[in-house]
């Protein structure tokens, strides 16, 4: 498998890869949680999308249950 990361300049940052970087009284740091669920949405809306639209085949993809599935699209906002 393969992947294409697009960036601006020669090298790839936080921003390129969608990792959201919080400034902490001049440190950099990251705040995992909201990378996580950043990184999960996007991976349900993909999974549903290759699916086209059915749970029961996006829930297999993602190696989670139809229930859990459900509950991370409440989770995000979906229907």
């Amino acid at each position: 498998k393969r992947a294409v990361i697009m960036a601006d300049g020669n090298q790839i940052t936080i921003d390129d890869i969608g990792l959201n970087a919080v400034q902490d009284e001049g440190e950099l740091r990251l705040d995992l949680r909201q990378v996580r669920e950043e990184a999960e949405k996007r991976v349900v809306i993909t999974a549903l999308g290759r699916a086209d639209g059915n749970v029961h085949r996006a829930a297999e993809m993602l190696g989670v249950s139809r229930p859990t599935l459900y509950d991370l699209m409440h989770r995000f906002g979906m229907k």
